[in-house]
């Protein structure tokens, strides 16, 4: 079996939060890799002018990545109890108090609508399974399905469900862990957790967590995959939608920085520390589940990026940090494909 999606087994992370700008996921696919758009908390006519600009910028193909939605009941005492301690950090950032929470129940099914309507050549969905008739409705477009999966039982759960290839997101990933089968997860290496999914499934094995450079994307294609997908180095590319902040904190971080976060959305991911992390680290086991606290939190970090603040934003980032290169897409994919 050979990697048949895009002339470079190279896969732009599709990172959610207005990062995978048109031209970050178009240039990815013009250089023959596959952009991604991150979407998981796009407004629905937002992802359908982001899927038309990508497409008239490349006719290559790019993917949408959706994260499948979590039905968790509202625990107004918990909730208002993570607002009291909120509101200095809101406060701080001259808002009168803290902001209802507010989010939209129906905005996956919203976002699969566009997602269809538009006809996207690939899709890859984060935080579970699809369900029977919409894996049959992405089939009969002749869409390439991916899924992500932490563990082989998760791996196997995909491939039995029809995806064409499955992302395997090692402990190295940066952002929410795709973990979906279980209350714990695992946190294997990306190496070892490709190597487990290529002798044990059918389909492509997709290798992702800590790559950042020619060396990395060798070590785990040796591993068994036949692709690899890159996030954090991407973030600092010119044509990303991250802060300048952000992507100085990228640049200058090590990767002893990146640690596993809760504070910020109630749900596990890697990221860099800061102030916001260290301080609320206290109140993790009282954190209203995702996708609570992350909208909980929205307000505060949209206009701690607005004001150049990286003390309240959620700074997502790998284990792939010490070695990042600010640059085009350009510069960064001849990178990758130049030999060591």
């Amino acid at each position: 079996m050979e990697w048949t999606l895009t002339s470079l087994p190279i896969i732009q992370g599709p990172m959610a939060g207005g990062f995978t700008t048109a031209e970050l996921v178009s240039e990815v696919s013009e250089c023959g890799g596959l952009g991604s758009i991150g979407a998981g908390y796009m407004a629905p006519e937002s992802l359908r002018l982001l899927i038309q600009a990508v497409k008239a910028r490349t006719r290559n193909p790019f993917s949408v990545n959706l994260f499948i939605p979590s039905d968790v009941p509202v625990d107004t005492s918990q909730v208002e109890k993570m607002k009291q301690w909120l509101a200095p950090y809101y406060q701080e950032l001259g808002f009168a108090e803290v902001p209802e929470l507010s989010f939209d129940p129906g905005l996956f099914e919203k976002q699969w609508d566009v997602v269809l309507q538009e006809k996207v050549p690939a899709f890859s969905f984060t935080f579970g399974c699809l369900t029977g008739p919409q894996m049959q409705a992405l089939k009969a477009q002749g869409v390439y399905v991916m899924g992500t999966a932490t563990t082989l039982a998760e791996a196997l759960v995909l491939q039995e469900q029809g995806c064409d290839a499955v992302v395997a997101q090692g402990a190295e990933a940066g952002g929410h862990r795709g973990s979906f089968l279980g209350e714990t997860f695992e946190l294997i290496p990306t190496k070892e957790l490709v190597q487990n999914l290529s002798l044990n499934l059918k389909i492509p094995v997709i290798g992702a967590g800590g790559i950042c450079d020619r060396e990395g994307l060798d070590k785990v294609m040796t591993a068994g995959a036949y692709a690899v997908q890159i996030g954090t180095a991407f973030l600092v590319c010119d044509e990303s939608g991250a802060s300048k902040e952000y992507k100085q904190a990228l640049l200058s971080a090590r990767p002893e920085k990146s640690e596993m976060i809760k504070v910020f959305s109630g749900r596990w991911a890697r990221g860099l520390t800061n102030r916001f992390t260290t301080e609320m680290k206290v109140h993790e086991a009282e954190i209203p589940p995702y996708p609570l606290q992350h909208w909980l939190t929205t307000p505060l970090r949209r206009k701690a990026q607005e004001l150049g603040n990286t003390d309240f934003q959620s700074l997502w980032a790998g284990r792939g940090l010490g070695t990042l290169q600010a640059g085009s897409v350009r510069e960064f994919m001849a990178k990758l494909t130049n030999p060591v």
